[in-house]
């Protein structure tokens, strides 16, 4: 007697739709957690001694925060696909992991804020109109992640996540959306006022914003269009150490746009007055097919030999004659 086929084995939709999802999400936030500690060991080996004690202690307090959430993380899905699986009415639990880890999203997130609030403080030095909405958003955000936490630990169960705590998640999603656009449309209305090699560097926080702004924004479609699945975990749970990596990547990048800014013996050229140089020397005149372009550089040198044989002491000014281009 032949033997029988094996039966196929059918996954239910709802499985790929809650813990298949989650372990997508949990193959993401693997790979992000990976890039943010590279930076966040990057940064203490270049700047350990160099920064303030305020920055290290953040730079500190994401690193911290971040490890911790993926270790948690890594606790859930150990407990939902091997020690609870098959237990359908065990999973229908929220273990404390979950909990611990959505928390440590929120603290992160908010670490981050208050970071680039205090950026702006100083850039727009010590403005309130420019600080105060960013503190809000995220105060807003911070507070309901934690009132998001304390409402999850108390149903405990996912069949009754999005019934129950439905409009505070809604609320925090979109005060984390929020306040990300204000950081980055802030930082667009402050840069376009100043020319400072130093502040420059905050252009390096936009490619953040965009990022950390779509994926609040996904989170908040998915959680609300999407009920009683796991769709939304694959934006929420990674988005931790966006901020991480956000935040470093800022840091780090200080050096070598300091370095893009500087002259040919190494002396900072404001930009603002080579702008102001370009603009009012240059100058173009029209007439017999003949164009004369007559334009001043102003080139800062060190111990550069004159025409007799002498250093110069200080800094020297060099002009191009006018030339004719056909």
């Amino acid at each position: 007697m032949a033997d029988s086929p094996s039966p196929a084995i059918v996954i239910d939709r709802t499985f790929i739709l809650t813990w298949g999802f989650q372990f997508i999400a949990y193959a993401l936030d693997t790979a992000l957690w990976g890039m943010s500690m590279v930076l966040v060991l990057h940064y203490f080996r270049k700047f350990g001694r160099k920064d303030p004690v305020g920055i290290q202690t953040v730079v500190g307090i994401l690193g911290f925060g971040g490890t911790l959430h993926a270790i948690f993380f890594a606790m859930l899905n150990f407990k939902n696909f091997v020690s609870l699986y098959g237990n359908i009415g065990a999973e229908n639990v929220i273990p404390y992991e979950a909990n611990v880890m959505l928390c440590l999203v929120y603290v992160v997130a908010f670490t981050a804020q208050m970071f680039y609030a205090g950026r702006i403080w100083i850039l727009t030095k010590h403005d309130w109109r420019y600080t105060a909405p960013v503190i809000l958003l995220g105060l807003c955000q911070f507070s309901a992640g934690i009132a998001q936490t304390v409402e999850v630990a108390r149903v405990h169960l996912y069949s009754k996540l999005q019934a129950l705590t439905g409009p505070i998640s809604s609320t925090q999603s979109a005060s984390t959306l929020a306040c990300d656009l204000t950081i980055t449309a802030i930082l667009c209305v402050v840069l376009r006022r100043t020319d400072s090699a130093v502040d420059r560097m905050i252009i390096y926080a936009l490619n953040r914003g965009a990022m950390t702004s779509l994926w609040a924004l996904l989170q908040l479609i998915f959680f609300v269009g999407m009920p009683g699945t796991f769709v939304f975990q694959m934006f929420i749970v990674p988005s931790c150490h966006l901020y991480v990596i956000s935040v470093c990547s800022m840091l780090i990048s200080r050096e070598s746009l300091r370095a893009d800014l500087r002259g040919t013996n190494g002396i900072v050229i404001p930009m603002s007055d080579m702008e102001r140089s370009f603009r009012s020397n240059e100058s173009t005149t029209l007439g017999s097919g003949t164009v004369n372009i007559s334009t001043t550089v102003s080139k800062w040198v060190d111990d550069i030999p004159d025409e007799n044989g002498h250093k110069n002491a200080g800094n020297t000014k060099r002009t191009l004659e006018p030339q004719a281009i056909v």
